[in-house]
C-alpha cells in the first residue's frame, strides 16, 4: 500500500479520535436547533433499513445531493463511491461501462455481460446500451460493492447500482427546471405528480430533455463531435384496491441522438502516410479528422408491473414482471483520420422479460428474510461492418439467447439483542444459445462473400452457485462490526467476435468467472451523530477473469504481426483485495458546514494470466479500471437567509493510474495517469424555487476514460472525459 493511502486513512481515524476526545460543551448542539447529520434509509436487501446498520459495502446518494451538484447522468456518481469506476463506453453517450473494485466490464457486444448489475426501481437492466441513466425523477442511487448473488443476481459479480425513482405522492406536487451554460447546454426537465383518485389512484409524469453542443468538431467537415441529444419520459400509476394490496405500473423511454465521441489520437499513425497524410495527434483532445460519417442512436423502453400484497404484519408477497428493449445505431472511426484504415458501421438490438416473485417475513422478532424466485427471457444481437485499410471488408454478425432461472433466499437471525447471523444462497441455472456468421466480403456493399471467418450456433448451461455467510455484532448503539464471506460470479457466454478459421478455439464458449470476497467492516456514530465513518477491508479470489482483447497475430507467416481479431477468453484468475473509507462531519459548533468524503486503496493483481489455449497469442498482466489509491473530499454550506438558504459545494476528486485496455502479447495498455478534479456549486434555495450555479472540473484537466491500442492498424486512441463546464440551473416546485 502507498504511503499517501496510509496517512490519508490515518488522518481520517485521527479526526474521528480527536471528535470523541472533544469538550461536550463543544460537541452539544444548541438548544431548538437539530444539525445533525440525517439518518439514511437504503433498500439494499430488499426491506426498508438504515444504511448503518446494513451490514454490507453500500453508498447512498440522495437526488436532493445530485440536484445540488448539477449531476447530468450517472456517471458524475463516481467520485461519491468508493473504487468505482463509471462512464460512457464505445463511442456512445448512454452506453453504460462500470467497473467497482476493478471488476465490470467494458465490452459492449451482446455476447458478453456486465459484471456490474443496474437497476431501475429493482428491475435488471441486462445490456449496456442506453444503461446510462440521466438524472432525473430520482428519489436515490445505491451503489452495493462486492458480490450481491443472493439479492441480485446473476452479473453482480462486482456489485450493483440502484436507480431508485420518485415516488408517487397522493398531493398534487411537482417541478420544472431548466439548465444553460457551456457548450450551448438546454437541459429541461419537469415532474407532476398526484392522486387521480384520492386514496386510489395516483399518478406521475416525469419528461426531460438534455442537449449540449459537441466538446470538439470533424476539422475537416466541421461536425460536430460528443455532442448530446437525448429525450426521456417517465410514467407512472399507483393502484391501491385495498388497504394491503398495490399495483404499481411504470414506463420508461429514452432517446438518445447525440453525436459520436471525438477519440483522440495519442500518436500519429504510421498508416496514414500511405493515403497521403500524417495523422499527427491533435491540439484539441475532442477534435478529429474522421472521414467516416458520424451515426450515433440508442432508443430503449421499458415496462413493469409491480403487485404488493401485505399478507399480514409479517408476510408480504411482491411480483415484479418487466419487458424492455433497445436499439442502437453507431459509427466508429478508429483511426479518427480521412484515411479508410479502420471505419466501423455498428448496429445493435435487445429485448428482454423478467418475471420475480418474492416472499418476503418480518415478524419484528429474531428472524427476518426473503425468498424468491427469478426467470429471465432474452435475445441481444446485431452486425458490425468493418472496413480495413480501404480494401477488407468483415462483418461480426449474430446473436446471444438467453434463458436465466435462479433460486434465491437470504436471511437474518438475531441470536441476541447484539450478535446477528446472515446467511443466504441463490442457485442459478442459463441456458445460452450462440449464433454468428462472420464473414469477409467483396467490397463496401458487403454482398458478396469471399471468406467465412467463424459460422457457429451453440447452445450452453452455465450452472452456479452463490453463497453467502455472515456476523454482525452491535458493539454499542453507535459501533456495529461486520464481516461475511460470499460469492459471485459473472455468467459466460460466446466470442461474437471469433476468427475460427485461424483460431479455431475462439469460437467455443468461455465460462463463468467468479469471485469469492471476504469482508470485514465497520459502521459507525460519533459525537451524538456529528460523525459517521463506515469502513469495509476486503481480499477476493477472483477467478476465470474474463478478458476482452483486439490480439496482433501474424497472417502470412513472415514473424510480423500484421493482423489482429477480437478475442474474448477466461485469461486466469486474480486477486482483489482494498480498504474503503466513507465518512460524514456535521459540526454542532458551524451548524452551515458539512463534510463528506472517502478515501479507499485497491490491488488488483493476475496471478499470472494465461491465453485460451497456451499459445502465447493474449498474455495480459493486467486488471483495467482498478486505479490503486482514490480519495474525494467535499464541503456543503447552507446559510440561511430571508426565507431561504444560500448554498454551496466544492469537492475535490483524486484517482491513481489506472489502466484501461487490456491488449494482446507485446502490446502496451493505455493507461491514464494519476489526476484529480474540482467542482463547486453555489446558489440560493427556498422551497418553491432554486438558482444554482455549478462548475465542472473547474481546473479544465484532461484525462481519458477508455480507449483503443491495436498496433498492427496504428491505432492509439482515447476517449476524454468532459471538459471545464458552467452551468446554472433554475428549478420551480409547486
Amino acid at each position: 500500500m502507498k504511503i499517501t493511502a496510509y496517512s490519508m486513512l490515518y488522518s481520517i481515524i485521527a479526526a474521528s479520535v480527536s471528535l470523541l476526545a472533544a469538550p461536550q460543551d463543544v460537541l452539544a448542539q444548541d438548544e431548538g436547533v437539530d444539525a445533525r447529520l440525517e439518518e439514511v434509509v437504503v433498500t439494499a436487501r430488499r426491506r426498508v433499513e438504515s444504511l448503518q446498520t446494513v451490514p454490507i459495502a453500500v453508498t447512498s446518494i440522495s437526488g436532493d445531493e445530485l440536484v445540488k451538484v448539477g449531476a447530468s447522468d450517472i456517471s458524475e456518481i463516481q467520485s461519491r463511491v468508493p473504487n468505482l469506476s463509471i462512464y460512457p463506453g464505445r463511442n456512445q453517450s448512454t452506453t453504460l461501462t462500470a467497473f467497482v473494485r476493478g471488476i465490470g466490464q467494458a465490452d459492449p457486444l451482446w455476447g458478453v455481460d456486465p459484471g456490474v448489475g443496474m437497476y431501475l426501481d429493482d428491475v435488471y437492466i441486462a445490456r449496456p446500451q442506453g444503461a446510462l441513466l440521466d438524472i432525473f425523477d430520482v428519489e436515490r442511487i445505491e451503489v452495493l460493492r462486492g458480490p450481491q448473488g443472493t439479492l441480485y443476481g446473476k452479473n453482480t459479480i462486482g456489485g450493483a447500482i440502484k436507480y431508485v425513482s420518485a415516488p408517487l405522492t397522493d398531493d398534487f406536487t411537482g417541478y420544472v427546471g431548466a439548465t444553460f451554460g457551456d457548450y450551448g447546454t438546454q437541459d429541461f426537465k419537469a415532474s407532476i405528480s398526484g392522486a387521480l383518485i384520492d386514496g386510489v389512484l395516483r399518478g406521475k409524469i416525469a419528461a426531460a430533455s438534455m442537449t449540449h453542443d459537441g466538446y470538439g468538431k470533424n476539422l475537416v467537415t466541421g461536425a460536430e463531435m460528443s455532442a448530446k441529444d437525448t429525450r426521456a419520459v417517465r410514467v407512472a400509476l399507483d393502484w391501491l384496491p385495498s388497504d394491503n394490496l398495490t399495483f404499481k405500473l411504470a414506463y420508461d423511454n429514452t432517446s438518445d441522438d447525440g453525436t459520436p465521441k471525438g477519440y483522440q489520437r495519442l500518436e500519429a499513425n504510421a498508416l496514414c502516410p500511405l493515403y497521403g497524410i500524417t495523422c499527427e495527434p491533435l491540439s484539441n483532445p475532442f477534435d478529429v479528422e474522421n472521414g467516416l460519417e458520424p451515426v450515433n442512436g440508442t432508443d430503449s423502453e421499458g415496462v413493469s408491473l409491480m403487485v404488493q400484497w401485505d399478507i399480514n404484519d409479517a408476510w408480504t408477497f411482491k411480483s415484479i414482471t418487466a419487458d424492455r428493449e433497445s436499439d442502437t445505431d453507431n459509427t466508429i472511426d478508429f483511426d479518427t483520420s480521412q484515411a479508410p484504415i479502420v471505419d466501423v458501421y455498428a448496429t445493435y438490438y435487445d429485448e428482454q422479460f423478467t418475471q420475480e416473485l418474492q416472499v418476503l417475513y418480518d415478524g419484528g422478532g429474531k428472524l427476518a428474510g426473503v425468498v424468491g424466485l427469478y426467470y429471465l427471457d432474452g435475445e441481444a444481437g446485431g452486425l458490425v461492418q468493418n472496413i480495413f485499410l480501404g480494401s477488407i471488408f468483415g462483418t461480426t454478425d449474430g446473436r446471444t439467447e438467453t434463458e436465466s432461472t435462479a433460486i434465491y433466499t437470504d436471511w437474518s437471525y438475531n441470536f441476541t439483542e447484539r450478535l446477528r447471523l446472515h446467511a443466504g444462497v441463490r442457485v442459478t441455472s442459463e441456458d445460452k444459445r450462440g449464433v454468428a456468421f462472420n464473414a469477409g466480403y467483396s467490397d463496401a456493399t458487403f454482398e458478396t462473400v469471399t471468406a467465412v471467418t467463424a459460422d457457429y450456433d451453440q447452445t450452453e448451461t452455465f450452472d452456479s452457485t452463490s453463497p453467502k455467510i455472515g456476523l454482525d455484532f452491535q458493539v454499542s448503539d453507535d459501533i456495529m462490526l461486520y464481516g461475511h464471506v460470499s460469492r459471485g460470479f459473472k455468467s459466460g457466454g460466446f466470442n461474437v467476435r471469433a476468427q475460427s478459421s485461424i483460431f479455431p478455439e475462439s469460437a467455443e464458449p468461455f465460462e463463468d468467472e467468479e469471485l469469492t470476497n471476504i469482508a470485514l467492516g465497520m459502521k459507525s456514530t460519533f459525537a451524538d451523530g456529528q460523525f459517521k465513518l463506515n469502513t469495509e477491508i476486503f481480499t477476493g479470489d477472483y477467478t476465470d477473469v474474463q478478458v476482452s482483447t483486439f490480439t496482433d497475430y501474424d497472417s502470412t507467416g513472415d514473424g510480423v504481426n500484421d493482423a489482429f481479431f477480437g478475442n474474448f477468453l477466461n485469461a486466469g484468475d486474480a486477486t482483489v483485495e482494498g480498504i474503503e473509507v466513507e465518512f460524514w462531519y456535521a459540526p454542532d459548533s458551524v451548524e452551515w458546514l458539512r463534510l463528506s468524503g472517502n478515501v479507499n486503496y485497491l490491488d488488483a493483481s493476475p496471478n499470472g494470466f494465461l491465453d485460451l489455449n497456451d499459445n502465447g497469442i493474449v498474455d495480459t498482466q493486467v486488471i483495467t479500471n482498478a486505479p490503486e489509491n482514490t480519495y474525494a473530499i467535499r464541503a456543503d454550506v447552507n446559510f440561511p437567509v430571508g426565507g431561504g438558504s444560500i448554498v454551496g459545494n466544492i469537492g475535490y476528486a483524486y484517482r491513481d493510474d489506472s489502466t484501461l485496455t487490456n491488449e494482446g502479447e507485446g502490446t502496451e495498455p493505455l493507461v491514464q495517469e494519476s489526476f484529480g478534479v474540482f467542482n463547486a456549486s453555489v446558489g440560493y434555495v427556498t422551497d418553491q424555487y432554486s438558482i444554482i450555479v455549478h462548475g465542472k472540473n473547474l481546473g479544465d484537466e484532461e484525462y481519458l476514460t477508455n480507449g483503443y491500442n491495436i498496433p498492427a492498424l496504428g491505432i492509439v486512441t482515447g476517449s476524454n472525459g468532459a471538459p471545464r463546464t458552467v452551468l446554472a440551473t433554475f428549478t420551480y416546485n409547486f
